[in-house]
């Protein structure tokens, strides 16, 4: 048993090492064209070991976009139900802004493996662990919105067609910033103007204009 625990700590170590090595690589305009060979070379191991670990390249991108989701679930699970949820959406906002903004690798691993194209190409294991974290996020916040409307703070809607704009909003805002669009002023005063405007939207977004 221990020589058998001693191996499996072996190989999720050897695997960590992996996508230490693949993010590093993915530090770089040109992240799409770099080859498991570089990222077996930038870990110093043999090419074959790599496809021991990942299946393709895109088990790579895909196992790097989920732990960087799971670690933004993490965060946001320790939200406060007894917490108002204008408080707790605020909170949300904060998170994912701080999250996406901390590292442009992770960020850009996100969002290309939120594509649906992407996504049928994994393997069936991954596609489900991508689907139980997507669940994981929807229940989370599906459950603060339908909270709000029940309180009368936002419209009666679907919740995905209640969530879309501001999802738009803050993808949207995540990109500009690192597009380098934020330009002499705090990134916190982006955040905050960016949370308000997807707050109002939450609220008002029944009103019509012509």
């Amino acid at each position: 048993m221990a020589i058998q625990d001693r191996k499996e700590r072996e190989f999720k170590r050897r695997e960590q090492e992996i996508l230490g090595a693949a993010l590093i690589l993915f530090n770089r305009d040109d992240w799409q064209t770099i080859t498991v060979e570089q990222i077996s070379q930038e870990a110093e191991i043999g090419k074959g070991t790599v496809y021991k670990h990942f299946e393709s390249k895109d088990e790579i991108y895909a196992r790097l976009a989920l732990n960087f989701h799971r670690q933004i679930l993490v965060k946001l699970q320790p939200l406060d139900p007894a917490q108002d949820v204008i408080s707790r959406l605020r909170t949300i906002t904060r998170i994912f802004w701080e999250e996406h903004l901390k590292s442009r690798e992770h960020h850009r691993l996100a969002m290309y493996c939120m594509r649906d194209d992407f996504r049928r190409n994994l393997s069936e294991a991954t596609r489900q662990e991508f689907e139980a974290l997507d669940a994981a996020f929807a229940e989370l916040i599906h459950g603060i919105l339908q909270q709000g409307i029940d309180e009368g703070i936002f419209p009666r809607k679907p919740l995905p067609l209640l969530l879309f704009g501001a999802q738009a909003a803050i993808k949207g805002a995540i990109m500009m910033a690192w597009s380098g669009c934020l330009k002499g002023t705090d990134p916190n005063q982006y955040l905050e103007e960016i949370t308000n405007f997807i707050l109002a939207g939450l609220v008002y977004q029944d009103r019509r204009f012509s």
